[in-house]
C-alpha cells in the first residue's frame, strides 16, 4: 500500500504531503490538482510493477528507475516532446521538483528532477523489491467502445490520449480468472453484475455486454456509457486484475452514472479497498462523497481506513486538507455551490 506521498514544486504542488488509506476520496475545485496526484501516484507505482515483457532486472536498480520512471511520467502525463521537466512547477527562474513515497510492502521511492531535465529523473532512495501487482487507472470515460485496436493503433500511431488508456485496455483483454480465487472473484462481481444486469463479453477484438434483461448480446457501443463503465470494472475484477495488494486510481467514476448506479457504486469501492485493493478517487460529486460516508458509517469506519483529501489552490500554490472524515478535508466547492444554487432556486421562485 501507498501510505505516504511528498511533492515539492511539482505541478501545481509547491509543498504538499498526503497520508494514504485503503480508500481515498480526492475533491477539489478544477485545475486543484486532482487529476495530476492520481496519475504521480500511478506512475510511480506502475514503474515498480514492470510486465512480464519489460527489461526490468530481478530487484529495482537507480539505472533503472531513473529511465523507467522518467518514460512513465512523461507517457502518462504528456508534457510538450515528452520532457519531463515540464513538470516541475511554472514560477520564474529553474525549479526542482522532488517527490518521496512510501509503500509499506517495499519500503521508499525518491526522485526528483528540474525545469531542465528531458526524459530521466534522478533517483535517490531505491525501493527494496517490485510491487506484485500492476496498478490500473480508469479515465473519466469508459474503454470497452474504443477497445478494438485501440492497443496496436497506439503503439504504431500518434494518437492523443495518454498512456493510461493503453495500459488498461491491455488489462481489460486479459482472459477471465480461473482457480482458487474464483469465489473470491464472484462474491465480489454478483453485486456489481446485478446492479448493471449484464456483464462484458470479449470476443475477437470486440467488446459486447450480454444484457440479462431481455436476454441479448449487444455490442458495446450500443449500450449506455454508464453500463460500459461499470462493466468495465467488472470485466477487470473477473480476470483478476483488480485484485488484493493493488491500486485502482479512478478519475470522476460518477461521470455518466445516473443516481441510482453512483449509490450502488459506494459499496463497491468500499468492498475492493475491503478486499486489499488501495482505491484512489478524483471526485466532483458531493453525492458520491455522501453515499460513502452512509455506507461507511453503516458498516462501522473501521472496516477500512478512509481519507478525505481536499485540494485547495491558492497563490502559493496547492494546500491540502486530509482526515479520516469528509469534514477534515476542508470546504468542499461542490457543496459550496450547491447551497449557493438552492439560494438563487429560492430566491427565483418566491413570489
Amino acid at each position: 500500500m501507498l501510505t505516504d506521498l511528498t511533492v515539492t514544486d511539482f505541478t501545481l504542488f509547491s509543498q504538499a504531503t498526503f497520508r494514504f488509506g485503503a480508500l481515498n476520496v480526492v475533491h477539489g475545485a478544477n485545475s486543484s490538482g486532482k487529476t495530476h496526484l492520481l496519475k504521480l501516484a500511478y506512475s510511480l507505482t506502475s514503474a515498480l510493477a514492470p510486465r512480464p515483457n519489460d527489461p526490468a532486472p530481478d530487484q529495482p536498480t537507480k539505472t533503472y528507475l531513473e529511465a523507467a520512471l522518467g518514460a512513465k511520467l512523461g507517457a502518462v502525463f504528456r508534457p510538450d516532446k515528452n520532457k519531463i521537466g515540464r513538470l516541475a512547477r511554472r514560477v520564474q527562474g529553474t525549479k526542482r521538483a522532488e517527490v518521496s513515497a512510501t509503500l509499506d510492502s517495499v519500503g521508499e521511492l525518491s526522485f526528483d528532477f528540474s525545469t531542465r531535465s528531458d526524459r530521466a529523473v534522478s533517483i535517490t532512495s531505491v525501493p527494496a523489491g517490485w510491487l506484485a501487482q500492476s496498478p490500473i487507472y480508469l479515465p473519466t470515460r469508459e474503454l470497452l467502445s474504443i477497445y478494438t485496436g485501440f492497443v496496436s493503433l497506439y503503439e504504431t500511431q500518434v494518437v492523443p490520449f495518454d498512456e493510461t488508456w493503453r495500459d488498461t485496455c491491455l488489462l481489460l483483454g486479459a482472459p477471465i480468472a480461473r482457480g482458487p480465487k474464483k469465489k473470491e472473484i464472484a462474491e465480489l462481481l454478483a453485486p456489481l453484475e446485478e446492479a448493471i444486469d449484464c456483464k462484458a463479453l470479449l470476443e475477437g477484438d470486440r467488446f459486447y455486454l450480454q444484457m440479462q434483461t431481455p436476454k441479448a448480446k449487444v455490442e458495446a457501443d450500443l449500450v449506455a456509457e454508464g453500463f460500459r463503465k461499470l462493466s468495465m470494472v467488472a470485466r477487470l475484477i473477473a480476470n483478476g486484475s483488480l485484485d488484493d495488494k493493488g491500486y485502482l486510481f479512478w478519475d470522476e467514476p460518477e461521470a455518466n452514472l445516473n443516481a441510482q448506479l453512483v449509490r450502488r457504486l459506494a459499496p463497491l469501492l468500499i468492498d475492493l479497498a475491503a478486499g486489499g485493493v488501495q482505491v484512489f478517487l478524483a471526485t466532483h460529486s458531493l453525492f458520491l462523497m455522501r453515499e460513502l460516508e452512509i455506507e461507511l458509517t453503516a458498516r462501522g469506519r473501521q472496516v477500512v481506513d478512509t481519507r478525505f483529501i481536499g485540494l485547495h489552490p491558492g497563490p502559493d500554490g496547492v494546500a491540502v486538507d486530509q482526515g479520516p472524515v469528509i469534514e477534515d478535508s476542508g470546504d468542499i466547492a461542490v457543496l459550496d455551490e450547491s447551497l449557493a444554487q438552492s439560494e438563487r432556486y429560492l430566491a427565483a421562485v418566491e413570489p
